[in-house]
């Protein structure tokens, strides 16, 4: 059975459209900077369409585990139509909010029912981030991943690309209705095992909510249906197939990323001496009370919990299943666990659809109901919106006129990211570094490029770290470095917060 079109879902569906267009026209993504930045680099640096490409931030050929399939694409179209990298990407943003919002559509239809599916582009949009906040404007959560309107740079990352192809993937195994199960045809089996691959290519770390999902499935139809032995197997399959297709992908090592799991400093606890470096990235155990704190970031999307319990009772306890698998993980020893508290968003989301249409056919009390958790929603995205739109984007557009094309800036971690997204040089330490380049030395030159911009330190010192990374120049952000010393090298540049100096001339 299909979901019918509903004007409902048309037209918020276009709304939608139209307020991410006008949000990149403001340049939202680019005013909240580090992730965006990366994928700048990743997308120019990919249409030169060099084999194997060189790293997107730093010097030489590291791997990048962002060089999966998505970003390749949009690179290469990018290259083949003359587009900036960053036109290139809002373009993905488009086009991936909209599939983004049919395929929820679709596995809405399917997992809560064809009537709920017309309030999918609004539970979509409008139920994920957190709650309004009683005291105004607030920034948007630190990871990526949110489908919210207000998170506008989210829907051209990888990881979002990596959501609709679970999507499809869910699509493709669900069965029409709810509550049934049927033998997958073999074209459905063989595209989701390919859709498998490429989820976990572009985006390996959303490979483990895929298999969260699917675990969340194979129990619920082991619970509630008459077993198809075939399907199951293929079920269970599947996040193997995907990881053995997508370890064929060529621009990066995949199986390389399970060493992050033998890196000692990953498995500190927050709070200790090895944690506060800075190449922590935190895969320690989070303690209960920690957890269910923080699932105050559910927001309004918590509501669909409470669908999730319908649809249980009444045998259909996949969207349950596959929420609470999604919060184990967030406590999990595994890389970036936070970020599966945001995964656990997308079941709340869909079965939110049928809280929705329920209540929206009880009357004014339901209908209210449904109104004031949309609203509280709309509410929490412009919150997020005023203040994303109060910052000013960084203008470092002076480094590209200034340097040559194999310049390599030294400067703090969030300015560089900047200076390789928004200049295309490349830069000693940038925020954030991805777990190959933490396998690379990344701690190393985040202490160096520290080391390099503190009072105090000798010039035999500074010089070494000059030529380990063979820097050419050194930018200072001077409002974000407040009381810093001056270099002892010749300025090319002093205006606007930040003063570049040319590293390469003796000293002055």
């Amino acid at each position: 059975m299909k979901a019918r079109p509903d004007p409902l879902f048309a037209l918020s569906t276009a709304l939608g459209l139209v307020v991410l267009a006008w949000l990149y026209h403001e340049d939202t993504p680019v005013r909240l900077g580090l992730d965006t930045f990366h994928h700048l680099a990743s997308v120019r640096e990919l249409a030169r369409g060099e084999f194997p490409p060189r790293h997107n931030l730093v010097e030489g050929h590291v791997p990048q585990g962002h060089y999966g399939p998505y970003l390749v694409a949009v690179a290469t179209i990018a290259h083949w139509t003359g587009t900036s990298p960053r036109v290139a990407l809002y373009v993905a943003g488009l086009v991936g909010m909209l599939a983004f919002v049919l395929t929820f559509r679709a596995v809405a239809a399917r997992a809560v029912g064809p009537p709920a599916a017309r309030w999918s582009a609004l539970a979509a949009l409008l139920l994920s981030g957190p709650w309004p906040s009683p005291h105004g404007a607030m920034p948007g959560p630190g990871w990526p991943g949110t489908t919210s309107i207000a998170d506008t740079q989210n829907f051209f990352f990888p990881q979002h690309a990596g959501l609709v192809l679970l999507l499809v993937l869910l699509v493709l195994v669900l069965p029409p209705r709810p509550g049934t199960a049927s033998p997958l045809p073999a074209w459905r089996a063989a595209a989701a095992v390919a859709v498998a691959g490429l989820l976990v290519a572009s985006h390996p770390l959303t490979g483990l909510p895929l298999a969260a999902a699917l675990a969340a499935l194979l129990i619920s139809e082991l619970l509630t249906v008459r077993p198809h032995p075939p399907r199951l197997i293929l079920i269970a399959a599947l996040p193997s197939l995907g990881v053995a297709v997508a370890a064929l992908w060529p621009y990066y090592p995949l199986l390389q990323l399970l060493k992050a799991f033998t890196m000692p400093q990953l498995w500190e606890p927050p709070g200790s001496p090895a944690a506060s470096g800075p190449a922590y990235m935190g895969m320690a155990v989070v303690p209960w009370g920690a957890l269910l704190a923080s699932l105050r970031s559910l927001g309004p999307a918590a509501a669909g919990l409470a669908w999730c319990i319908v649809l249980a009772a009444r045998r259909q306890p996949f969207l349950l299943l596959w929420a609470g698998f999604d919060l184990l993980l967030a406590a999990a020893p595994v890389p970036f666990h936070q970020r599966f508290l945001i995964f656990a968003v997308l079941p709340l989301q869909v079965a939110a659809t049928g809280l929705l249409e329920t209540a929206w056919k009880r009357g004014v009390a339901g209908r209210g109901l449904a109104v004031g958790l949309l609203a509280a929603g709309a509410v929490s995205a412009g919150e997020r919106l005023a203040w994303t739109l109060d910052r000013e984007p960084p203008r470092v557009d002076f480094v590209s006129r200034l340097t040559l094309n194999g310049a390599v800036v030294l400067s703090d971690p969030t300015t560089s990211s900047a200076v390789a997204g928004l200049t295309g040089r490349k830069v000693v330490a940038p925020d954030g570094p991805d777990v190959f380049l933490v396998m690379a030395g990344g701690w190393q030159r985040m202490n160096d490029a520290r080391r390099f911009l503190s009072w105090g330190t000798p010039e035999d010192e500074r010089r070494a770290i000059i030529e380990r990374w063979r820097v050419t120049h050194v930018l200072v952000d001077t409002l974000r470095m407040q009381g810093s010393e001056p270099l002892p090298y010749p300025k090319l540049y002093e205006g606007g917060g930040y003063v570049l100096y040319d590293v390469r001339a003796p000293r002055r």
